[in-house]
């Protein structure tokens, strides 16, 4: 959803309880003096989003990958499973992007 600010600050009450309701949903509201757009959510989201970040980080901060190796029984041999993950890896970093740029395109 995008409006104005003019139409945001007419529709607070019902913005508010959408972003309560809804807290994924983007609320994009625009002023026409200001290139930078707002977003409207919750306090709960922007912490996760936060957590989100700090995790991509840390995953990257030279620390020792998490081995599954050992801490679960499967048919896949070590190699297989560590090609497994490392697919999976791929994709939710790719779905994360997708995401970051969504959320920073509107």
């Amino acid at each position: 959803m995008r409006l104005s600010i003019s139409e945001a600050r007419a529709r607070l009450p019902e913005l508010a309880q959408r972003a309560i309701d809804a807290p994924d949903e983007l609320i994009i509201i625009e002023h026409r003096d200001r290139e930078e757009r707002l977003v409207l959510t919750t306090e709960g989201h922007i912490r996760m989003l936060e957590a989100m970040v700090a995790g991509f980080r840390g995953s990257r901060s030279g620390a020792a990958p998490f081995k599954v190796a050992g801490s679960l029984r499967t048919d896949l041999t070590d190699a297989e499973l560590e090609a497994a993950l490392a697919r999976h890896r791929a994709e939710l970093e790719r779905a994360e992007e997708r995401k970051t740029r969504e959320l920073l395109e509107g």
